[in-house]
């Protein structure tokens, strides 16, 4: 890069470094402040060096709360902190405003379906906009070749081809005979299209709302013959390739098992027999990372006036000593699971919005460009 009187100063090396351990707004402000310092930070390089720090470093506690009408940010990391609403841009909100309505039913407003290295997938019925928070750039996807109204899209990063992907499978019934027949379809942003690809096998076409993304692939769970035979899907969104991961443990409830994505791993929380959370590791074998056993488990609930039924894994703190668990929606507060002493405590959450319906997703900032 160009020369300036700080590159002079510091390695390039060292100002990449420094760099990547920015926020992306203040990045965003940089740019302005040189022609070198610009061709940087928007560098292919640079911002897969800043998707691979950015669970670490950046904001691995950070979630997004949002409903069809409502985007914001929420650090759950103590100590408490308040929420920061998000912007969202006005060609976006133009885009999805036509359903903005109070009185349509839940399916035919618009709503976020995935996320995935800081990208929003935005759907309303047919129509889907990709859009990064945090530069406030977004990418509106053709309408794909299929018709029917009943499928699921999910955003992955396929890091081979260096490219962003949206899967979706649609599942037919009644009239198309086989309950169990499907097609599947991938969108590429780099292409800008849609195209046909293989089917999972018999038997993996559960695609429930549960599926989480990591280590740039898909993971599901399914099950057949009965809520005990549970297993995990696992599709590979660079080889499009499909492959079953066995469970850590034998799991008797299918409701007392959450899939969840913290700092880009795959985790699986079990409270069955108290509170179990696991991660997959790069050999695809588990390794137990917290347990809390059932008496224990279940007197912490009690005291604190929360259930089981519904918690899910949110994020591990800034120091990675703690997962934090829990279910915002009911509780607004949050149990910090303390890997070291392997004890829970329980944190109250500041600032959540009264009178709106929303889910949470764990959420990444990133300099990914949708242009």
């Amino acid at each position: 890069m160009t020369q300036t009187t700080t590159s002079r100063l510091l390695p390039e090396d060292l100002i990449i470094e420094i760099l990547s351990r920015l926020s992306v707004k203040t990045l965003l402000r940089f740019k302005s402040a040189s022609k070198s310092l610009f061709n940087l930070i928007i560098s292919p390089e640079f911002v897969k060096l800043y998707l691979r720090r950015s669970p670490v470093v950046q904001n691995s506690s950070k979630i997004l709360l949002r409903s069809y009408k409502f985007l914001a940010c929420f650090d759950v990391d103590p100590p408490q902190r308040r929420l920061v609403q998000l912007d969202i841009h006005p060609d976006v909100i133009k885009l999805l405003e036509p359903y903005f309505d109070d009185n349509l039913i839940e399916y035919f407003r618009p709503g976020i379906v995935a996320i995935c290295n800081g990208v929003v997938c935005f759907k309303k019925q047919k129509e889907i906009v990709l859009y990064n928070p945090a530069t406030r750039a977004y990418r509106q996807v053709p309408r794909p070749p299929f018709h029917t109204k009943i499928n699921d899209e999910l955003i992955a990063y396929d890091c081979v081809g260096d490219d962003f992907k949206i899967f979706s499978i649609i599942k037919y019934s009644g009239k198309r005979g086989d309950s169990d027949e499907c097609e599947t379809y991938l969108y590429n942003l780099k292409g800008n299209s849609w195209s046909k690809i293989k089917s999972p096998p018999r038997g993996f076409h559960s695609f429930p709302s549960g599926c989480r993304i990591a280590n740039d692939a898909l993971y599901w769970m399914i099950y057949e013959g009965g809520l005990v035979n549970l297993r995990i899907v696992r599709f590979d969104v660079s080889s499009h390739r499909y492959e079953e991961i066995s469970l850590p443990i034998s799991v008797l409830g299918l409701w007392k098992i959450r899939l969840g994505v913290l700092n880009g791993r795959l985790h699986l929380m079990d409270e069955e027999f108290g509170l179990d959370i696991w991660m997959l590791k790069e050999d695809k074998c588990w390794s137990r990372v917290f347990h809390s056993s059932d008496s224990e488990y279940m007197d912490f609930l009690s005291s604190h006036s929360m259930t089981d039924y519904s918690l899910e894994p949110y994020a591990y703190s800034k120091d990675g000593r703690k997962i934090i668990i829990g279910d915002l929606r009911v509780y607004k507060k949050v149990i910090c699971c303390d890997l070291e002493s392997q004890t829970l405590s329980v944190v109250q959450v500041l600032g959540l919005p009264e009178g709106v319906n929303f889910t949470v997703i764990p959420w990444t900032e990133s300099l990914v460009p949708l242009a």
